[in-house]
Formats: C-alpha cells, sequence, structure tokens
C-alpha cells in the first residue's frame, strides 16, 4: 500500500490535515504547559513531602505509579523532585513504562482536538454570520 494521498486545499499548497494535526498538536502543549504553570503558582512554597503525598494519593487512585501527564501539575513535579523512576522505587512502586506517557499524551491530545474543532465551528458560524449579514 501506498502512501496517503494528502488532502489539499483549493489553491493546492497546503495539506489540510497536516495542519490541523499541527494546530491539535500545538494546542495540546500549549494546554499542558498553562496547567502546570497554574500547578507551579499555586503550590510553588509546597514542601517535597507534600508533593510526594500528592503523587501518593494519585498512585492509590490508579493502583499504580501515575506518569507525570496523568497528575496536575506533574510535569513541574517531575522537574522539581528529579529522577520519576527513582522517586517510585522511593515510593515503593513500581516505575511507569514508557507507553503510560503516550496513552496519558493520547487523552489531553482528545481534549485539545475538541477544544480544536470547537472554536473552528465557532470561527466558521461567525464567518457565515457575517457573510448573511452583508447580504
Amino acid at each position: 500500500m501506498g502512501k496517503k494521498k494528502p488532502n489539499m486545499n483549493r489553491a493546492r499548497n497546503m495539506d489540510i490535515d497536516a495542519w490541523r494535526e499541527r494546530q491539535i498538536s500545538k494546542r495540546t502543549h500549549r494546554m499542558i504547559q498553562e496547567e502546570n504553570r497554574a500547578f507551579m503558582k499555586a503550590h510553588a512554597s509546597d514542601s517535597n513531602e507534600e508533593l510526594r503525598e500528592r503523587i501518593r494519593r494519585r498512585a492509590v487512585e490508579l493502583r499504580r505509579m501515575p506518569h507525570p501527564l496523568e497528575l496536575s501539575g506533574g510535569l513541574y513535579i517531575r522537574k522539581r523532585l528529579g529522577d520519576w523512576d527513582a522517586l517510585a522505587e522511593n515510593l515503593g512502586l513500581e516505575p511507569v513504562g514508557e507507553s503510560r506517557g503516550r496513552k496519558a499524551y493520547l487523552r489531553l491530545r482528545k481534549k485539545g482536538e475538541e477544544l480544536f474543532t470547537a472554536e473552528r465551528k465557532a470561527i466558521k458560524t461567525a464567518k457565515n454570520q457575517n457573510l448573511k449579514e452583508s447580504q
């Protein structure tokens, strides 16, 4: 089987599907960064033990060590506490695998895709409404 034919726009100068994927990916990364920034502001004064306790509570919910993306502010916590695998062993949990990170990212990406789709729909609706008003 060959490569999928690109879905080009009318001017034939842009692959619409590739553009859409890039936009969703950007939105997802921005969403993750914003969540971590907000967590950092709210919990900058928390002690390392309080952050470890947050991880323990989430681990109890999941019945395993959470991936940083499965934890609110997880990337900030990982940056602050260091090696995630060593932290898991320190907490008496089995280290999390790479596939967990991929699954967590795909769940977040789905939210990003929903936001992107809603935004595009709102833009199209507003554009159509402006066209109707101008006629």
